[in-house]
């Protein structure tokens, strides 16, 4: 099965947000 990895998930979210916070500042 899949493992959750919270870590990864939080990376993969975190990237998301930080690309979204980016295109929004700019």
């Amino acid at each position: 099965g899949v493992q959750f990895h919270p870590e990864s998930f939080l990376t993969q979210a975190g990237y998301d947000i930080l690309r979204a916070f980016l295109r929004i500042a700019h």
